[in-house]
């Protein structure tokens, strides 16, 4: 490993150097100033970077904004001693594997070194790997995903990589995306692929029984706690946690989680006995994570546990050579479920699929062929069995109708137009994340309305 040191301060330049000669990092170069280490990590082929970000002249985020288009591959590490959340992001943004505050302790120092290392050698095995789309280079742990992509068959090598650690990995994607069934796939290809897979939305969980759903308590902790309770750390220990919608997690919440997370114990609520727990997490969210860094809604550090590794599902929109494989695939599942026997789609019903904005992606598919699996009565899907279920018409088209429609189109009508944006719908509505999620809840149980979801 070659690492390059890089900050003004002489004994700190020579103090990090001797830790790591220590503990057997032999090929480890300093240097005092920006324009030199700009010109040092042009030229020479280095692993990774330890970089100060206050310095004269040139500092630290004008070295790495300066140098990583150049080195794509070279891991950098950010040192401050200032607490910085606008710094920390704009760092994160520029390609920064992570960001330390000063004082910092050595073990967590050498061990970010060695996680940056790894995440190196990674990049640069799979930037060498052949990148053929054939459902040949699925690996098998991701056999549930169907794609033909391009983009996509790189995610499912990084994932397949990224799954052989016990590496915290971050999915993001819009809804519908298929985040959970990548969770699923990385813990079938992780070493704790025998342990329990155990599936969590966090913004379904109400704030006040969050503690106890996800920790436990004990019998008694409060009113109500007649049995004792096994949280969610708890149930998944020895596999996987997946925490989808992490980005809805309150802030109050969110220092409870770093600390389980850190120190790998918990206490129930009303016990004060500290349970240890082996857990992997994995954790999604359709939300722009680093705008809600950089608003102050999600802390910093916890981000930096849970996105060891990041995984940005395309939309279907963006997965042309796709569509046609799903809708044949969902056409099989739901004549399976049905005991229909369709031969297929037609040409005139596989453009209109092809031609269609899924706003609700794999999930808006998946339900639209569905509902024509079950309309159509011959041996081909056609258009009009697709047509039936059309997204919901604009307010000014509406016609008489009673309340509880009037209330459930207009909640579909604003999911629809924020593409099932839930923040950004109850921003519209005047409501909460979770009230949002309740009234999704209650649509989708409903049978007279349901079909107001279906393209959402």
């Amino acid at each position: 490993m070659k690492i390059l040191i890089i900050d003004d301060e002489p004994i700190a330049l020579k103090s990090i150097r001797r830790l790591l000669k220590q503990r057997g990092l032999r090929d480890v170069k300093i240097c005092d100033n920006g324009p030199e280490a700009i010109d040092l990590i042009k030229s020479e082929p280095f692993d990774v970077v330890v970089l100060d970000i206050l310095m004269p002249e040139v500092d630290g985020l004008q070295v790495l904004e300066a140098t990583k288009p150049f080195q794509p591959n070279v891991e950098f590490i950010i040192l401050s001693a200032v607490d910085d959340a606008g710094s920390a992001v704009k760092a994160i943004r520029f390609g920064a594997f992570d960001y330390l505050v000063k004082p910092i302790d050595n073990d967590r120092l050498l061990i970010t070194i060695e996680r940056a290392y790894e995440r190196r050698g990674l990049r640069a095995g799979l930037a060498g790997s052949h990148r053929h789309t054939d459902r040949g280079d699925i690996p098998q742990a991701f056999a549930g995903i169907i794609t033909r992509n391009p983009r996509m068959i790189e995610l499912l090598a990084y994932a397949q990589i990224m799954a052989r650690g016990n590496n915290p990995v971050l999915i993001t994607g819009a809804s519908g995306t298929g985040k959970e069934l990548m969770a699923k796939g990385i813990h079938a290809a992780s070493p704790v692929a025998d342990g329990p897979f155990v599936a969590v939305n966090v913004s379904a969980i109400p704030e006040n029984l969050f503690e106890s759903q996800v920790f436990g308590h004990i019998k008694g902790a409060f009113t109500g706690a007649a049995e004792a309770y096994q949280g969610l750390f708890e149930q998944a220990d020895g596999g996987t946690l997946f925490l989808d919608e992490i980005g809805e997690l309150p802030m109050s919440l969110q220092a409870k989680l770093l600390r389980v997370i850190e120190e790998q114990t918990l206490c129930r609520i009303g016990s004060t006995q500290s349970i240890p727990v082996n857990v992997r997490i994995v954790s999604a969210t359709n939300i722009d994570i680093d705008q809600a860094l950089q608003q102050g809604k999600f802390r910093l550090d916890l981000m930096c546990r849970l996105k060891s590794a990041h995984i940005h599902l395309p939309p279907l929109e963006e997965r042309d050579e796709d569509i046609a494989l799903l809708a044949e695939h969902f056409r099989q599942r739901a004549c399976r479920r049905y005991a229909k026997s369709i031969q297929g789609f037609s040409a005139a019903a596989l453009e209109l699929l092809l031609n269609q904005k899924w706003s609700g992606n794999i999930r808006s598919l998946a339900q639209k062929v569905e509902h024509a699996v079950l309309l159509v009565d011959s041996d081909w899907i056609e258009p009009r069995h697709l047509d039936r279920f059309s997204p919901p018409a604009p307010l000014s088209r509406r016609t008489l109708c009673s309340l509880k429609e009037n209330h459930y189109r207009h909640v579909a009508y604003i999911l629809q137009h924020t593409r099932n944006n839930s923040a950004e719908a109850a921003q519209i509505l005047g409501v909460s994340v979770r009230q949002v999620q309740r009234l999704i809840a209650q649509i989708r149980q409903d049978p007279g309305y349901r079909f107001l979801l279906n393209d959402i």
